[in-house]
């Protein structure tokens, strides 16, 4: 029992563990079947909305999907009890089917449609409206019911099946949110690392990576984000020294490689704040580092800009040029127009925009959502 709960436990992090943790409930209780489900009722059916099957169910899963799983089992149609709520409910299809009833028999026919024999169901509720279900079958060549040593195993095994699901549900939040941030730093065009106050990097988005890669000025060595230049090696490391200490309290900010503007970067520093919950105490210590590197063309997508500004697309690229530095006769020149048209699609860039001035323009856009450094 004790190795099959740490199975289940393991499958919190590592879902592809599940088939074998189930496959290991099949082989302790000498089944042919067990699925674990969560149950959306709604409008007096109780769909599923997550499945977790055995090797064998999962080889088999179009028909089992095709046959049982789905609305038109009369199983599925069973209103959840009151007494289902903070407790396990034990079902059996002959038990909660009358004897002879048109119900009954469908279920029957089609477990023997799948080579199933009787089953045991554990139901537990996670939420309202949600329910967490343990079905397990015998083989068609076993008659005989499962007693109340079943019983008790699935009573204890679904609560600690509950937990793990629960435990399993949160990290993938957590993974998910983690997601989020890295491709909303990417599409900001902010690096963004998570490291430690020694500058050991636990996390770092696509864009810290790629600086990370190719700037002169900082660099990852060992699994650590370096400062390459000697004279900013003790600035960074007292940077993330002293944000780890002072709980985030403060937000100092650097620039690596100072000397040479155009591959120098920008480097701020975020801590957690004070009065961390007892989940988060490993945490203590992390920093986030947002890295900019000022000297690297925007390449403002004229894209954002004609949906951010209501431009036509030609306006759009004419105002994306000029916020990389482009002059009119330049850009002109570029997309082989005369410097009367581009002159006239400034005119009304400015005019969409709200902006009297180019000058106006190109910081109203550069300080956009518009503003990125990749596309």
């Amino acid at each position: 029992m004790q190795e099959l709960l740490l199975d289940l436990y393991a499958c919190t992090s590592a879902p592809d563990r599940w088939p074998l943790a189930l496959d290991h409930l099949c082989k302790y209780m000498s089944i042919r079947s067990a699925v674990v489900q969560v149950l959306d009722y709604r409008a007096g059916v109780a769909r599923p909305i997550w499945n977790m099957r055995d090797t064998y169910s999962l080889s088999h899963q179009h028909n089992h999907d095709r046959i049982l799983n789905n609305d038109s089992n009369p199983r599925l149609r069973i209103p959840p009890t009151q007494h289902m709520v903070g407790q396990v409910a034990i079902e059996r299809d002959e038990e909660i089917f009358p004897a002879g009833s048109l119900e009954l028999k469908e279920i029957q026919r089609r477990r023997q449609m799948l080579e199933f024999g009787p089953n045991l169901s554990g139901i537990i509720e996670l939420s309202p409206g949600r329910f967490l279900a343990l079905i397990l079958h015998q083989p068609a060549t076993t008659e005989q019911q499962m007693g109340q040593e079943e019983e008790r195993l699935t009573q204890q095994l679904l609560l600690h099946l509950r937990q793990a699901v629960q435990i399993s549900g949160q990290l993938q939040a957590a993974v998910s949110r983690a997601d989020l941030l890295m491709e909303a730093g990417n599409a900001l065009g902010a690096g963004l690392v998570l490291c430690n106050d020694t500058g050991f990097i636990m996390w770092a988005n696509d864009e810290a990576l790629s600086i990370l890669d190719r700037s002169p000025v900082l660099r990852q060595v060992a699994g650590h984000i370096r400062a390459v230049h000697p004279g900013d090696s003790g600035a960074l490391r007292s940077m993330l020294a002293q944000v780890a200490a002072d709980d985030g309290e403060r937000s100092p900010q650097l620039t690596l490689g100072r000397a040479e503007v155009e591959t120098s970067v920008q480097v701020m520093a975020l801590g957690l704040r004070s009065q961390l919950g007892q989940g988060a105490r490993d945490m203590a210590g992390t920093v986030v580092l947002v890295l900019r590197e000022p000297g690297r063309p925007l390449n403002i997508s004229p894209a954002a800009v004609a949906s951010l500004f209501g431009m036509s697309n030609a306006e759009a690229r004419l105002t994306a040029g000029l916020c990389d530095g482009l002059s009119l006769r330049d850009y002109a020149q570029q997309r082989g127009i005369s410097e009367g048209t581009a002159r006239i699609q400034l005119k009304n860039a400015l005019a969409k925009a709200g902006c009297p001035r180019q000058a106006e323009l190109v910081r109203r856009v550069c300080t956009s959502l518009a503003m990125r450094l990749s596309q």
